[in-house]
Parts: C-alpha cells; sequence; structure tokens
C-alpha cells in the first residue's frame, strides 16, 4: 500500500495536481497584498484631503447673478386678508469672462504630495438692462423693490477667496458688500456674496470688473451661466487635465506650462435668463429643480485638474489583477525544469519560488512611495528575477536552467510592464499574451511522456 502511494506521489499527474493547488493557495496571500494596496490609496487619499482642505479643495468659482426682490400681493380666499411674500427675480449676464495665470506647487505631508494653487482671477462681463416685460410684475399688483437689488456671487468654498472680492460696475463705481444677514433661495450656489446695486444699473444696463484672489487644490471648477461665456486659463504647470462638459477651442501645453481657451454658448448651458424665486420655499417657481442639481455636476462645467503623474497606486493595483499568470508561469517554467533535468522539486521549493514572485507586489508599492514607477518597476523585477533564478541554479546545479528562468521572468515583467502602459490595449495585449503562453506550453510539452511509457 505504501509501495502504490509513493508510486502516485511520483507522477506526472500528482505533481501537477499539488502545483495546482499551491498556485490556488498563493492566491490568498495576493488578495491580502491587494488590500495593502487599498489601505495605502485610502492613506494617500487622507493624506492629500489634509494638504488641500485648509485651501478650500477645489476652487469651484460658480459664477454671478443679479437679484431684484419684490412683493407679491396674496389674498385669503377665506380671510380675504391680504399679505404679501418677499420674492426675487434673477437673471443671468449676457456676457461672462475669466481669466487668469494659475501658480501652481505641490505640497507634501510624509511621502504624499498633493498640488495647490492661488491666482488673481479676472471676471469681467456685462448685464442688459432689466426687461420688465418679461413677468409683467406691475400689472399683478407686484412691488418691485428696485431699491434692494442685489449682485449675487457664488463660490463652492469660502476658504477658496483670499480676501473679499472687489466689484467695480461701468469702470469706476465700486459696489458696497451687503452686511446684512438675507437669505436668498438659490440653490445654484454654495456660498454666496451679497453687493448692492443701484436702479438706474438696472435698467440701463451696466458692465462688472472683479477682482478675485484664490486659492485651491487639485483643481479649478468655473461655470459657465451667461449668454456668451469666454474662458482664458494659463499656468506654468505642465501636466493639466482638461474635463468637465467642455473640452477648450484652443489649447498649448509644453514644458513651459499651458494656455487654453473656452467660448461657450448659452444653448449649451442648463440656465435660462431670467427666472423668480421664493424667499421662504424650497424650490423655484419657473425652473425645474434638476436644472440645479444638474448645474452642480461637472457635465455642466469647465474643470482645469493639476496633474501629479507619478500615480502609482493605479498602476501596483492594475498589476494585482495580472498576479495568477506570475505565480502559475513560474510554476510551469519550474515543472518543465524538474521534467528536462530529471531531478525532483520539493513542493516547499514551489511555494518559495510563489512567494518570491508574490513579494514582487510589495516591493514595487514600497519603492514606487519614494522613487518614479517605472525605475520601482525595474528595481522589483530585477530583484525577484535575480533571486529566482539563482535559487533555481542552487536547485537544479545547472547554468542554463538559471538563463531559462531569468529569461522567463524578464519577458512576463516586460509584458506586464507593457500592458501598465496600455489603457485602451490592455485587454486586448493581455488575452495575446495568454494565448502566447498556453501556446508556448504546448510546444515545449510536445514530446513529454506523461505516463512513463517509455521507461
Amino acid at each position: 500500500m505504501i509501495k502504490n502511494i509513493n508510486e502516485i506521489t511520483r507522477t506526472l499527474g500528482f505533481k501537477i495536481l499539488i502545483i495546482v493547488i499551491l498556485g490556488l493557495l498563493l492566491l490568498i496571500p495576493m488578495s491580502f497584498i491587494n488590500s495593502v494596496v487599498k489601505d495605502r490609496i485610502s492613506y494617500k487619499s487622507e493624506a492629500v484631503s489634509s494638504i488641500i482642505e485648509p485651501v478650500g479643495e477645489t476652487a469651484n468659482i460658480q459664477g454671478i447673478v443679479v437679484a431684484i426682490p419684490f412683493l407679491s400681493k396674496v389674498i385669503d380666499s377665506e380671510t380675504k386678508e391680504i399679505s404679501y411674500v418677499r420674492k426675487y427675480i434673477f437673471y443671468m449676464p449676457n456676457k461672462y469672462n475669466i481669466t487668469g495665470d494659475i501658480e501652481v506647487s505641490s505640497l507634501s505631508r510624509g511621502i504624499f504630495k498633493a498640488p495647490i494653487f492661488h491666482s488673481q482671477l479676472n471676471v469681467t462681463g456685462k448685464f442688459d438692462k432689466y426687461n420688465e416685460e418679461i413677468y409683467n410684475l406691475d400689472e399683478n399688483n407686484n412691488t418691485i423693490l428696485y431699491d434692494e437689488a442685489m449682485i449675487i456671487l457664488g463660490v463652492g468654498n469660502k476658504k477658496n477667496l483670499m480676501n473679499l472680492p472687489d466689484i467695480l460696475v461701468n469702470g469706476n463705481e465700486e459696489l458696497k458688500y451687503y452686511e446684512k444677514n438675507i437669505h436668498v433661495n438659490l440653490n445654484m450656489f454654495d456660498n454666496k456674496f451679497l453687493y448692492t446695486i443701484s436702479k438706474d444699473k438696472i435698467l440701463n444696463g451696466f458692465y462688472f470688473n472683479i477682482t478675485m484672489d484664490i486659492q485651491g487644490g487639485n483643481s479649478l471648477i468655473l461655470t459657465p451661466l451667461a449668454s456668451e461665456n469666454t474662458f482664458n486659463i494659463s499656468s506654468k504647470w505642465k501636466d493639466p487635465s482638461f474635463t468637465g462638459g467642455f473640452l477648450p477651442i484652443k489649447r498649448e501645453v509644453n514644458n513651459n506650462g499651458f494656455n487654453a481657451e473656452w467660448k461657450i454658448a448659452s444653448f449649451n448651458t442648463p440656465f435660462t435668463k431670467y427666472w423668480t424665486s421664493d424667499e421662504n420655499v424650497n424650490r423655484t417657481d419657473n425652473i425645474d429643480d434638476s436644472q440645479y442639481w444638474n448645474a452642480n455636476r461637472d457635465v455642466n462645467k469647465v474643470v482645469v485638474s493639476f496633474l501629479l503623474l507619478n500615480d502609482n497606486y493605479q498602476k501596483t493595483s492594475r498589476s494585482v489583477k495580472y498576479a495568477i499568470l506570475f505565480i502559475f508561469i513560474p510554476f510551469f517554467v519550474l515543472f518543465l525544469c524538474e521534467v528536462l533535468s530529471k531531478k525532483r522539486i520539493h513542493p516547499v521549493q514551489y511555494i518559495l519560488i510563489g512567494i518570491a514572485n508574490a513579494v514582487f507586489y510589495l516591493l514595487l508599492l514600497a519603492i514606487s512611495e519614494h522613487l518614479s514607477f517605472n525605475l520601482s518597476y525595474f528595481l522589483s523585477a530585477l530583484m525577484v528575477t535575480a533571486l529566482t533564478s539563482i535559487y533555481i541554479g542552487y536547485i537544479i546545479k545547472s547554468s542554463k536552467y538559471i538563463i531559462s528562468m531569468a529569461a522567463v521572468d524578464a519577458l512576463v515583467y516586460i509584458f506586464l510592464f507593457g500592458i501598465l502602459q496600455l489603457t485602451d490595449y490592455a485587454l486586448l495585449m493581455g488575452t495575446l499574451g495568454l494565448f502566447a503562453v498556453i501556446a508556448l506550453a504546448m510546444y515545449f510539452t510536445r514530446n513529454v511522456d506523461w505516463y512513463g511509457e517509455n521507461n
């Protein structure tokens, strides 16, 4: 009985079964390595947040509107008592232009970095004269309070403003900041700054010029809300990203920085020229709530992001997905070496080879936090390839098997590196690579005497 068991354990089929089981067991530590990668990504996000939170995180310049209050007469149907409800007429500028040269630098928290920026934005534009025929409020027993009209400037986070913005109209008149705390239901703005505006400006139209000293981190967001919107953003930061709902019509990106220009017409935005709002309710009268929710989505905004391109965590996370190949291909090569050299290799030695290839991902993760990803990848692959090849040389005591294992490991790591550089073609290259592995396996095992019939 014992003799039969020993004969079974010596068969190639049993060894293959053991190898498969060992390979599947090694997928367990790979799941732990994947968890470590996710933990480091989370830790990085916390570190980046702690860097950019004091400067207001993403700077979101949400726009400017004119608000004209009016008293709407309400008669109770039962008591006939008369009351007045305060409402607002809002209307957008006809022209809205933003220019700015963004100064970007990177700050560190431990080993992690985040881009922060500051800039002086010049916001200019024009409001057409208010069209009283839009609502005919006087004919409906409403009282328009022109003397309490205001300009509302909206931003995403007050921390993004380094000081109170100055608003000049018609080139010489500086508007007064509204010190009084007034609740204006305007869902499109997260934070509002109110300025008084005179009746004659409302009825005749006016030009405006706003100087905004802003700060922020990672990204700058601009919302096009006028009939004609023009944005010009430049910086010496050489790695920008232009996303959101609108791409620049002109862009120039080089080692000296970038310059980008957007021109956006009103029919491409979710906003209407005029609408009214009730101060005492949570929605607008004339505009569907979805307009405001859509206005807060990046699809209706211009987003300029300042990138730090060494995103080692994303690439490491992608590489872990191919871990099964890095376990079974070295096992297969080791098995071929065992068959061809006729020297038995213990399952423990298979496990050590598999663990060495699993440690590659930890090496890659740890080193890439301090060096560039490409250099980290090269060093990690070189260390693991040298370790496994030398170890096989000691087991089989033949230089040709050292060279064979080193060549296979090098090809596998080169193949994975190529996949990581691709995005759109990663699936195609991965599938073709797997097909090539199967073809090579068939070629090298075509003459193997699996049943020992030639002994």
